[in-house]
């Protein structure tokens, strides 16, 4: 099996002055997954948020490829109807030239309406705005004098410098949500895809089970051994430590991600999520059912257990562990990777 890190850089502090210190440490946390075998590492870009605070993935990712030598460098996911394509295209080209081939790219239309309003981008026109760029970087990373005219992009007589060092291009994920539609998008394009770590473990399997059902109907012989199954993560050798010390984390990562499916502009910065949680009206879930159905909080031998089941039941080849997330502390975040790496990852690689 391969096994992946995602760094999300969550920003839970009042002030500002912590943000420099969160990106020091997803640096660390990148340099050490390296050092401890971990095959990739992915980031997602969010704007005006305090759930992951990278707009843009490619400086950071670029910044990443210079500390590290050999592990793969992750985009998950660039949301592409707020890039220029021809832009996009030219630096993630850099990035995997920089980086002697390590960059995977994933592209995704997004989901936060919010985001959209701000960038004055019509959210109704974001499956359209995915496809024509997706085509336009796929085009100006392969082809000379390259010519696109779509509703919403126009590229003509175009050809890029650099181009990226993997050929016939960097592997690209399409992030597919909870509907079919999504899927058949990827399964079209012969793409893999990505799933969020945050939705329920049912609903994850649901769409791998999706994928593979739409390739053997469309004749595809389409792997999902290169298809990163991403899960929130906590380990400690005491399985009461392991499964309490995240509760406040999850709760405001959960929080704050319903929040801000409220919004249509504006930002959840300066949210009151105290406030906000005596006026809302639905609950979330419990805590139990976190621990039952979406994270893997345990001791190693209880995370051995569910991704033993998940490659044995479901096929998962490649597993991608979130452990820094809301208020978790930098050195424990540091120590469940180090139980990761060296009890869980060494059980499927034998």
């Amino acid at each position: 099996m391969k096994f992946a890190l995602f760094l999300l850089g969550s920003w839970t502090e009042p002030g500002a002055d912590a943000q420099s210190r969160i990106f020091d440490e997803m640096v660390e946390q990148a340099e050490y997954a390296e050092e401890l075998g971990f095959d990739s590492i992915w980031i997602a870009e969010h704007h005006s948020s305090r759930y992951g605070i990278c707009p843009s993935l490619m400086p950071l990712l670029t910044h990443i490829a210079a500390r590290t030598k050999k592990i793969r460098i992750g985009a998950g996911v660039s949301v592409l109807p707020f890039h220029n394509p021809i832009f996009l295209a030219e630096e993630s080209a850099m990035l995997d030239v920089l980086s002697h081939g390590r960059l995977d790219f994933g592209v995704g239309r997004g989901s936060a309406d919010y985001e959209y309003g701000n960038f004055n981008v019509d959210f109704d026109t974001r499956d359209g705005r995915t496809q024509e760029a997706l085509d336009i970087i796929l085009g100006l990373w392969t082809e000379d004098d390259f010519t696109f005219q779509g509703e919403f992009y126009e590229v003509k007589d175009l050809t890029i410098a650099p181009r990226p060092v993997q050929q016939p291009h960097p592997p690209v994920y399409l992030a597919v949500s909870r509907t079919p539609a999504s899927v058949d998008v990827a399964v079209s394009r012969d793409l893999p895809i990505l799933t969020s770590f945050s939705t329920p473990e049912a609903d994850n399997l649901g769409l791998f089970s999706l994928y593979a059902e739409r390739c053997a109907a469309a004749g595809k012989d389409l792997t999902v051994v290169e298809m990163p199954y991403f899960r929130y993560v906590h380990l400690d050798e005491d399985e009461h430590t392991a499964q309490e010390y995240p509760r406040e984390s999850i709760r405001w990562v959960r929080d704050l991600a319903t929040y801000r499916r409220t919004l249509t502009r504006g930002d959840e910065i300066n949210v009151d999520l105290d406030h906000w949680r005596t006026i809302r009206t639905t609950e979330p879930p419990s805590y139990e059912s976190e621990l039952e159905g979406t994270v893997y909080f345990g001791t190693p031998g209880q995370c051995v257990q569910r991704i033993t089941t998940l490659r044995d039941d479901h096929g998962i080849e490649y597993f991608g562990a979130c452990m820094s997330f809301g208020h978790m502390e930098h050195s424990r975040v540091m120590r469940s990777m180090e139980l990761f790496a060296k009890e869980v990852m060494p059980k499927f690689r034998e």
